[in-house]
């Protein structure tokens, strides 16, 4: 926590932040932290300089609800958060800058993503709430996926009690698990998306703490956040989880409560969801196809790792004695052809390749590193844009989806 309080107010911050707004945020825990605002330098540098201070020292001895409160504020204190504030803002109607503005002036320099996260905490406290909890979903760099074994599958949550009940079922498995007694369940419709944020306790950590000068010890457990995404049309789950098992055991209790067979999604853990045959079959020749007029505008391949790895007749994976991995900034398989003319790629597998996604958006332009690792998962640190990049995998073969036919096959 003490890092991400100094990572807060960094020198560029310090520099530009409005002094009044941060002595708002301060103003409850002056006495606490020890910093008296009134023997602040009336010189505007030096003020800048000795707040920066402040945070450069800051520990925990900050007060609880101070951590809390720059905790979550630097959560949002991204391009991503700004993107997720203004949107909920722009729905409920509010302009969160309105009051910062200056007639005739030039603002955009001081509208950095932190400067609205911290005029939303202080002035819009359920908008920052709701962009917290969208933001959760942005969290995990990869997810678990699943398919249901059939279509027009509609969640029941908005009948009696499904809510409640699964509520419930989650409260029990992570208390069995954790031992933990928190559980809070949120639930989220957003055009045709089911999502449900789950905050949760974990394993119970210990560690030596400097108490009033003494050596102690606090043992905690850490409030984590799990997502799951449902989207109907495609009968498809999302879950993101620190803990694998925790992932499966939320598909298999969603399925059970929300869609009534918590078997539903248990045909597609054994098939292949995301394959690079694609890029084996072309090789050097591969290139991402996408629609021109769309928002993607560009997709690099950056690296590809390769070995001589096999399945076996009995599915299991018979291990490669060497790997290789090439990097480039437009094509690695055209870099490893240069570099490797000798190898063949017909003959190796390709274990993961990763590419950079260009994404236009609102006059300039976002690039998105995504790693595919067949057979079941992509990792992406930044998930708003999610389902344009699976969507131009699906266009590339890259992303498999199961049909109705595999489905029947299935069931079968």
């Amino acid at each position: 926590m003490p890092k991400r309080i100094r990572n807060f107010v960094d020198r560029a911050f310090s520099r530009t932040v409005d002094i009044e707004l941060l002595h708002r945020l301060l103003s409850p825990y002056l006495g606490q932290i020890d910093f008296d605002w009134d023997d602040l330098p009336e010189d505007d540098k030096k003020r800048r300089e000795a707040i920066f201070n402040l945070f450069a020292r800051a520990d925990t001895r900050f007060p609880a609800k101070l951590q809390f409160a720059l905790y979550n504020i630097s959560t949002l204190s991204t391009d991503a958060g700004a993107r997720i504030i203004q949107e909920i803002a722009t729905e409920a109607g509010v302009d969160v800058l309105a009051p910062h503005r200056v007639e005739g002036g030039d603002d955009d320099l001081r509208f950095t993503p932190r400067f609205i996260a911290l005029v939303t905490w202080l002035d819009h406290g359920a908008i920052f709430d709701r962009a917290l909890s969208a933001a959760a979903f942005l969290a995990h760099s990869s997810k678990l996926e699943r398919d249901a074994d059939r279509e027009d599958v509609e969640p029941r949550h908005h009948e009696a009690g499904v809510q409640s009940d699964f509520t419930e079922a989650v409260r029990r498995h992570f208390a069995s698990r954790y031992n933990g007694h928190y559980c809070d369940v949120r639930w989220f419709e957003e055009e045709d998306l089911l999502r449900v944020l789950i905050l949760h306790g974990s394993k119970p950590e210990t560690k030596n703490v400097d108490q009033e000068g003494t050596e102690d010890t606090l043992k905690f457990r850490e409030i984590v956040q799990s997502t799951i995404e449902y989207d109907p049309r495609q009968g498809s789950i999302a879950v993101g989880s620190k803990s694998a098992a925790d992932a499966k055991k939320l598909v298999k209790l969603f399925g059970e409560h929300v869609l009534g067979d918590k078997d539903i999604f248990e045909a597609s853990a054994k098939e292949q969801l995301y394959t690079l045959e694609p890029l084996q079959k072309l090789g050097a020749a591969f290139k991402f196809h996408f629609d021109p007029d769309g928002d993607i505008t560009h997709v690099a391949l950056r690296e590809v790792r390769v070995d001589e790895a096999q399945i076996t007749t009995t599915g299991r994976l018979r291990r490669s004695p060497w790997f290789l991995t090439l990097g480039d900034s437009q094509n690695a398989l055209k870099r490893l052809r240069d570099v490797a003319s000798d190898l063949d790629i017909a003959d190796l597998r390709i274990v993961h390749a990763k590419i950079d996604v260009t994404i236009e958006m609102d006059d300039a332009e976002v690039v998105v590193p995504v790693t595919i690792r067949p057979p079941r998962t992509v990792s992406m640190r930044d998930h708003s844009h999610e389902r344009l990049i699976l969507e131009m995998l699906e266009d590339n073969d890259i992303r498999k989806r199961r049909r109705t036919g595999q489905a029947a096959a299935a069931a079968e």
